[in-house]
């Protein structure tokens, strides 16, 4: 699959850099004379200089230059630009644009295509450079107002805000971050009952096959009493394989390749959106946390919601393959993964987010370390006079411990350079190690890490003495009596004592040099393989659990608007009965009876609440969608 940003190659390949992190976007040849410079002393943009229409026209501007950059890209995306009409004030010139739309065409390869099937068609060269050109103004507008409103926000608003961020997180936040416009694009995070059926049916599906790769030939989702066996049911797969196949190639895989950009490139990810949400959502935080999933907002959310959207199988697989490759790429490129949350892997939830969690903190690893090693060579030179009057060099040292001098030569104490402290790993991993440890006697991570930093504080502070590292590492076991002088505690000076044969065994070497601890390439590749080898059955099996989280967050969520209007009423009960249900029942290898269970008890507490709303405040959008139900699925 190719990556979103190297769509195109060459020119495109760059301009889409806010995707890889880059901030340099190319225009025409000679773009660096064309681009002008910025001078953080004055207000005026340099005369004569071409500029793309997302840099910063003022100071004021700068910070803003990558949300305005990936809006403006966006436009492209969305046909409905050419026909909106815009006021006389956002006319803009062509003869003053023409110089910019050369640019743009050579940095948006989705304009390049809008223009192909509009011009001259549907509208004159003219006409269509005028309307774009005014979206675009309408964009800096909306951009730089929203930006001074935030900044204006008064503290006795701030709970009400709270409120309504964890709303919009959960029911009204795009998949992908789009704008109100993009109504291709920006679907709500929701997911219904008929679709949390569409998604229990793709699980009974995925049970019929091995690997994700033999989906690529499957139909519709459909249950195992409906699913046709002998010559018909041989003839209707081969029918299907080439319905899948033509729809494919009629498409380019194009809509879902801006899925998988909104998914990987949110423009309003938040690593704390679920915190925001589960404040206001208690049955939904209790559910989370007492079965394997995930949070509705998260990564799997977004990833559940979008796929439980797909009509076929063949679909879902092949968005699965370009997810991997998308995760293998922030990978190997040091990009984190959006909407996944920090720290060490969850072993509350599900695998597959342990499995996300474990690669961010890999990811952040290894950038620390490059960084580390990048700042190597700029250590200050420092030597140390040992007790035989040698001068031996500090390596992989911070700073002087005020107060502290080394026992035996009476020179500085420094703060040694060490390794991360811990493994990160995840529930699978942690047995692996047990069983490695259990069977071979190797030391455990805690005594590795303690031998680690061993070293590197013999490396930094050369002709020192267990003591000093005890004083440094250890306080409580350095023991200041009244009369007496100071020495080991009496655990430090037994016989075979465990610290004191591991120091005698510590080299002198700088945790720079060091074996990692956690070896963040190896335990990165081989997580990235298991999502490429996941069993179908696993991955729609924990992408179903993540699916009622979601459903039962928006349930409980129209059952909060609902007591607020009808104190009376019995919503909130229903919605405690659902959530008790759920921790019951759900658990890893459903069987297919189990997972009709939990489908028809969210069906019936979604009629009931409906039930229970007056006529007047009934969200019909809550029961509407863009799909409708067929014998095979939804579509």
């Amino acid at each position: 699959m190719k990556r979103l940003a190297d769509l195109g190659r060459s020119s495109i390949k760059s301009s889409l850099g806010f995707i890889t992190g880059s901030d340099k976007v190319p225009g025409s040849p000679g773009n660096e004379e064309k681009e002008g410079k910025w001078s953080h002393q004055g207000q005026e943009v340099v005369k004569g200089k071409r500029r793309l229409p997302w840099e910063p026209r003022t100071e004021a501007e700068v910070p803003y230059e990558r949300e305005l950059r990936s809006k403006i890209l966006r436009l492209s995306l969305d046909t409905s630009v050419w026909l909106e009409g815009y006021r006389e004030s956002e006319r803009v010139g062509v003869e003053e644009v023409m110089d910019q739309a050369g640019d743009m065409l050579q940095v948006d390869e989705n304009l390049r295509n809008v223009r192909f099937s509009l011009v001259p068609k549907v509208l004159t060269e003219e006409e269509f450079w005028e309307r774009y050109f005014a979206a675009i103004a309408r964009v800096r507008v909306r951009v730089l107002e929203a930006s001074s409103s935030k900044a204006e926000l008064a503290v006795e608003e701030q709970e009400e805000e709270a409120v309504e961020k964890a709303c919009l997180a959960l029911k009204n936040m795009s998949a992908g971050g789009t704008s109100v416009g993009s109504s291709k694009l920006g679907r709500r995070l929701d997911v219904r009952a008929k679709q949390l059926r569409h998604m229990a049916r793709a699980l009974e599906t995925a049970k019929g096959y091995r690997k994700m790769e033999d989906l690529a030939d499957a139909g519709k989702p459909s249950t195992s009493a409906s699913r046709s066996t002998g010559w018909k049911g041989v003839l209707a797969s081969k029918v299907e394989a080439g319905r899948n196949m033509l729809a494919k190639k009629m498409s380019g895989g194009g809509r879902q390749e801006k899925v998988l950009w909104d998914l990987f490139d949110p423009e309003d990810a938040k690593e704390a959106d679920w915190d925001v949400v589960k404040a206001f959502f208690p049955s939904t935080m209790k559910m989370t946390a007492q079965i394997a999933a995930a949070g509705p907002c998260s990564f799997l959310g977004h990833l559940a919601n979008e796929m439980g959207k797909m009509t076929t199988m063949a679909q879902m697989s092949l968005f699965w393959v370009q997810v991997v490759e998308e995760i293998r790429w922030h990978f190997r490129n040091l990009k984190t993964i959006p909407r996944v949350p920090p720290g060490a892997p969850d072993l509350q939830s599900c695998p597959l987010n342990q499995k996300l969690m474990l690669l961010n903190a890999c990811i952040g690893r290894k950038a620390r370390f490059a960084a580390q090693l990048a700042k190597k060579d700029e250590d200050p030179v420092l030597e140390v006079k040992l007790a035989d009057g040698t001068l031996v060099r500090r390596r992989g040292h911070k700073s002087p411990i005020e107060g502290m001098k080394m026992i035996s030569t009476g020179e500085d104490v420094f703060v040694p350079h060490t390794q991360e402290e811990g493994s990160v790993l995840t529930e699978e991993l942690m047995r692996e190690q047990e069983d490695l440890i259990s069977k071979t006697g190797t030391i455990g991570p805690g005594l590795q890490q303690l031998l680690s930093d061993m070293e590197a504080f013999k490396a930094a502070n050369p002709g020192s003495i267990l003591a000093d590292f005890v004083r440094w590492y250890s306080p409580a076991d350095w023991e200041k009596r009244e009369g007496e002088e100071p020495c080991l505690s009496s655990r430090m000076r037994e016989p075979g004592n465990m610290w004191t044969e591991m120091f005698k065994k510590a080299r002198p070497v700088p945790s720079s040099e060091q074996n990692p601890l956690f070896d963040f390439d190896y335990h990165g590749e081989m997580t990235i393989e298991s999502l490429v080898e996941i069993a179908p059955s696993d991955l729609f099996e924990q992408l179903f659990i993540v699916s009622i989280c979601i459903r039962h967050a928006l349930l409980e969520e129209e059952s909060i608007n609902l007591k607020e209007t009808e104190p009376n009423s019995k919503v909130m009960a229903a919605v405690a009965e659902s959530e008790e249900f759920s921790v019951t029942t759900i658990s890893r290898g459903m069987s297919s009876s189990k997972v009709e269970k939990i489908c028809n008890a969210y069906e019936t507490v979604e009629d009931f609440i409906f039930n229970c709303m007056p006529e007047e405040h009934l969200d019909e959008e809550l029961y509407e969608s863009d799909y409708h139900e067929t014998p095979w699925g939804i579509l």
